[in-house]
């Protein structure tokens, strides 16, 4: 009998692991009234404190789960990794806000993992920690699969030393270490003096062999804003992207200590790509401030499909330093408002490329970019000072500028098919390889570029389409609690809906069209716009809340469709998919399916008019 049994548990292990079940034990943490000496394996037997969890040793599978809506005082360590196919999980359980770690200034940081791999952490809020809020780093080997989704990192204090101080940090600590898979998805972190927002890579190990570089790296529809340098950044990366996230007030540094910042940018970085983000209101104490950034040392590079605006500093650049930046790809980005400070826009205009230390480009094309060029005073959209090996290409790119200089550029970069339009008073004129050109047919002439080009502006995808205006049906909704709901207290405001959805084939778009929606509400709600999130009525009101807390919604109300009747009304068949109605109640734009940034953006400025953004703000997300 004992055999059968012992039989029968094998039988139910192996067909568990076979499934994909991980094996491993739920631990449940209720610090305001857990018990330390209980045994934590129920909610109602929950440990009370961080300082027990860090005396346990965790297997492969185990998972740890904070109790929602509570706060837990100190840093968070645990020990033990977990495995292939048998991760370990920080969480929460319960209802309501996530799970806070508190830390202060004394510690290290609110959350600490060394020399550990396979990690979960998701749906947790952790506060303070000097100089890092979460950090995770280690000495030796590869450390493997680290995945952090939807958590909240915020007020990290201290002055910065090193760029490797900052809110998230998943760092080497060793030129003997690096990281291989890693994710970050879902993350907003704000709020502090240290330099980075998110970084992944990094280490301060001057410049070793690719061989020691982090591999594969992930980081998507996350939020950065209110930081004093680098908005996200990957360091030292082989096969790295950067997604559908979003930075604002980057590079708040009052005087420059440790470098010069920017919003989204990539460094010693093989095979990155940088798509479908939005960066705003980059600062710097120095140069730069500017949203996206191919630095040195980069390999086989791109950044497209970006939305650039209203920054300090440039668009877009690209560096080359020490040696040859090689195949960067600048690609249907928008580019809108950027170079307010004057003395940036002089050196830098929207576009730059530079080189020194002897640093070259090589295989550099930008082509199909929108710029719109308004700096306050006289300075070129394009500056290209930099050395190549052989030429770069600048094609089939949309100029639009209030300012005369459109260029100032050596004769390295070669040009063709653009199309200029110039809004400014007096003549527009180009400088190509130090001859200054007026008027577009002396320098098509003179300089013998743009041979296919234009100073007619021609329509571009990225403008705006036209305003549709047709009525706005009434909709069936359902908020949190399960009581009916209708937009009536929204009457007379611009509203923009997002209908997004769980299931697996609509989660991820949906996460970054959360992602774009809280970017538009911190730039337009001053304007008067409301941004209303709808979600498939498949949710519990429980996992509703639960899931807005996750999402970090903060002042965006989560409303249930039911029966997708809402999507049906508006025309959609699928999720995500946005309706913008204006104040009389009509269908002034809609978008079925993800919007690109720039999409949704100039759509924004169209019909709403130019952010405001500060003028009204409620509590930081």
């Amino acid at each position: 009998m004992v055999r059968l049994a012992i039989s029968i548990l094998v039988v139910i292990l192996t067909s568990r692991i076979r499934a994909g079940t991980p094996p491993g034990a739920a631990y449940y943490v209720d610090c305001a009234r857990g018990d330390d000496s209980a045994d934590a394996r129920t909610p109602s037997t929950a440990w009370r404190t961080l300082a027990r969890i860090a005396k346990h040793s965790f297997q492969p599978g185990d998972s740890i789960l904070l109790k929602r809506g509570t706060t837990c005082e100190g840093m968070f360590t645990a020990k033990g990794s977990g495995r292939e196919g048998a991760s370990i999980t920080l969480g929460a359980w319960g209802e309501g806000p996530l799970p806070r770690i508190q830390s202060d200034p004394g510690r290290e940081a609110a959350l600490k993992l060394f020399n550990q791999e396979y990690w979960n952490i998701e749906s947790v809020e952790l506060i303070g920690g000097q100089p890092h809020g979460l950090f995770i780093s280690g000495n030796q080997g590869v450390l493997h699969q680290i995945r952090v989704s939807n958590i909240v990192v915020h007020d990290v204090t201290g002055e910065p030393k090193a760029k490797e101080g900052g809110l998230l940090v998943i760092s080497p600590g060793s030129v003997k270490q690096r990281f291989d898979d890693v994710v970050v998805d879902g993350a907003t972190a704000y709020g502090t003096s240290q330099w980075a927002g998110i970084l992944v890579g990094g280490g301060n190990f001057g410049y070793p062999p690719e061989s020691t570089f982090s591999t594969n790296v992930v980081v998507r529809n996350s939020l950065v804003h209110d930081v004093q340098g680098d908005g996200i950044i990957l360091f030292r990366i082989k096969k790295g992207l950067i997604e559908n996230s979003v930075t604002w007030n980057t590079g708040m540094q009052d005087t420059e200590t440790i470098g010069t910042p920017n919003a989204i940018w990539t460094w010693m970085c093989r095979d990155c790509i940088v798509q479908r983000n939005e960066a705003f209101l980059s600062d710097s104490p120095g140069v730069d401030g500017g949203a996206f950034d191919i630095d040195y040392g980069n390999v086989n590079n791109t950044v497209q499909d970006n939305y650039g605006h209203d920054t300090q500093g440039y668009c877009v650049a690209v560096f080359g330093a020490g040696w040859t930046t090689i195949n960067s790809l600048v690609r249907n980005n928008v580019c809108a408002d950027n170079g307010r400070s004057p003395r940036l826009a002089r050196r830098q205009g929207a576009i730059y490329l530079s080189t020194w230390n002897r640093g070259k480009l090589q295989g550099l094309r930008i082509d199909h970019n929108r710029v719109e060029w308004h700096p306050a005073i006289d300075a070129p959209a394009l500056v290209n000072g930099a050395a190549f090996v052989g030429s770069g290409w600048f094609e089939d790119n949309l100029v639009l500028s209030s300012a005369p200089s459109f260029m100032d550029s050596n004769g390295s970069l070669k040009l063709d098919r653009n199309s200029y339009e110039y809004t400014g008073e007096g003549a527009p004129v180009w400088r190509y390889a130090s001859r200054l050109y007026t008027g577009f047919h002396e320098y098509q002439e003179g300089s013998g570029q743009d041979a296919h080009g234009t100073n007619d502006h021609a329509r571009s995808d990225n403008d705006p389409a036209p305003a549709e205006n047709e009525g706005f049906p009434a909709l069936q909704l359902r908020n949190q609690e399960g009581r009916a709901e209708s937009l009536s207290a929204f009457a007379g405001k611009w509203l923009l809906l997002g209908f997004v959805s769980q299931s697996p084939e609509d989660a991820g778009a949906s996460r970054a069209q959360v992602t774009l929606l809280e970017s538009v509400q911190e730039q337009f709600r001053s304007s008067g716009l409301e941004v209303i999130l709808i979600a498939e009525d498949a949710l519990s009101p429980e996992a509703a809340g639960n899931l807005a807390c996750d999402w970090n919604l903060g002042r965006i109300p989560l409303l249930m469709d039911t029966g997708r009747a809402a999507l049906k009304a508006c025309r959609f068949a699928r999720t995500p998919s946005m309706v913008l109605v204006n104040p009389a109640r009509e269908i002034a734009w809609r978008r079925e399916g993800l919007a690109l940034p720039a999409e949704l953006g100039l759509r924004m400025r169209s019909a709403v008019g130019r952010p405001r953004y500060q003028q009204i703000r409620g509590p930081a997300k």
